[in-house]
């Protein structure tokens, strides 16, 4: 069965979850603003000093010296420059969310890395010259012009932040939902997802010797936590529930943790002795993938029931024979394909591969009634 490219561009985004309606109810509307005038002195300070910061994923600094120079050039003519926007941290820092090809070429003028060029107007006077070379009145007007910036306080609902980011996420290319997480939510959680993206043994299920590009995997990590804690009261769009999530548990203390790391790394190993290398794939009798990528549907699928389950010595041909018999159902294989963010599809998949395991002889103590 062969993966579409379409699905393989899926995979290496992380999710998407366009399918799946974004409704906003009342209690998580709540957003709140703050515009402020920065000096640019004031803005290059706080980027020195590390208070105005980039987020932990962010793109690459991308103007070259001729479009800094521009902008450097509109600031002299006191030209308005479109709103910056920051994000209030925890830490009273403020991440910028839109800006950072701004606010890093003023930094890098004013610390001399480079000459103005390519300028339209003041090429005459000012073409070639560095930030220490512009005369002293013009140096005093730059670090006096001011700047709107827009705070987004830290006090606002996780949902809009998390909207917010979205919609001013522009660029060559734009962050996928876990970037966007990993950006909003820091903490002693995400940092767990990023070390459990190098479990050895997931690794080696997942084919690659490092985790894949723009966070694939720590998302994975984060759809098990996430669906074992709430499966009982799931509610799609699963990209809210894994926001919610997130946010509720992005700072765990060192024994909450340990056990969370505990109970992932016991659970891939017994995915791994179970189902084998080409777990969250479709396999045939013999444990051979019937396509190459991983499947999401079914990693959550299977993650759950070998965390509900008892290792009880059962071989594994036991359980790859009775899963796949599963493909060859068309209900199960539209629970794995499509809408697969769906309350329904999702319960489906669990309960089929959790009667899967039983029929294989394995005990599985399911903790939630599957059939609602």
């Amino acid at each position: 069965m062969a993966q579409s490219n379409d699905k393989e561009s899926d995979q290496d985004l992380g999710e998407m979850e366009s399918e799946e309606g974004f409704t906003f109810p009342p209690s998580e509307r709540k957003v709140i603003t703050q515009p402020i005038d920065l000096s640019i002195q004031t803005l290059v300070d706080q980027w020195k000093a590390n208070i105005i910061i980039l987020p932990e994923i962010q793109r690459e600094y991308l103007w070259d010296n001729g479009k800094a120079s521009r902008l450097i050039e509109s600031l002299l003519l006191n030209i308005p420059i479109p709103v910056l926007y920051f994000a209030e941290t925890q830490e009273a820092k403020y991440e910028i969310i839109d800006g950072h090809q701004r606010v890093q070429s003023i930094a890098r003028f004013f610390s001399n890395e480079f000459a103005l060029s390519g300028l339209a107007v003041l090429r005459e006077n000012y073409g070639g010259l560095r930030h220490h070379k512009l005369p002293e009145r013009d140096q005093r007007f730059l670090k006096m012009r001011t700047l709107r910036a827009i705070i987004i306080s830290v006090d606002s609902h996780p949902t809009m932040k998390f909207e917010i980011f979205e919609r001013l996420n522009t660029g060559s290319i734009s962050l996928n939902a876990q970037e966007l997480r990993n950006s909003i939510f820091r903490g002693s959680f995400n940092k767990l997802l990023r070390r459990l993206a190098l479990n050895e043994t997931f690794r080696v299920i997942m084919g690659t010797r490092h985790p894949r590009k723009r966070m694939v995997d720590e998302e994975l990590v984060l759809r098990f936590f996430a669906l074992r804690d709430t499966l009982n009261t799931y509610r799609p769009p699963l990209k809210r529930v894994l926001n919610n999530y997130m946010d509720a548990v992005k700072a765990l203390d060192d024994s909450a943790i340990a056990a969370y790391e505990t109970s992932f790394v016991s659970t891939i190993n017994r995915v791994q002795r179970l189902i084998g290398n080409n777990a969250f794939r479709l396999t045939d009798s013999n444990g051979k993938p019937l396509e190459s990528a991983v499947n999401r549907a079914l990693f959550d699928a299977q993650m759950l029931t070998a965390a509900w389950t008892d290792d009880n010595g059962t071989r594994a041909s036991d359980v790859l024979r009775q899963l796949s018999k599963l493909n060859t159902s068309p209900e199960f294989l539209d629970a794995i394909q499509r809408a697969t963010g769906d309350r329904s599809r999702t319960l489906k998949r669990v309960r089929d591969t959790v009667e899967a395991f039983r029929l294989a002889g394995l005990t599985v103590n399911v903790p939630y009634d599957l059939s609602k």
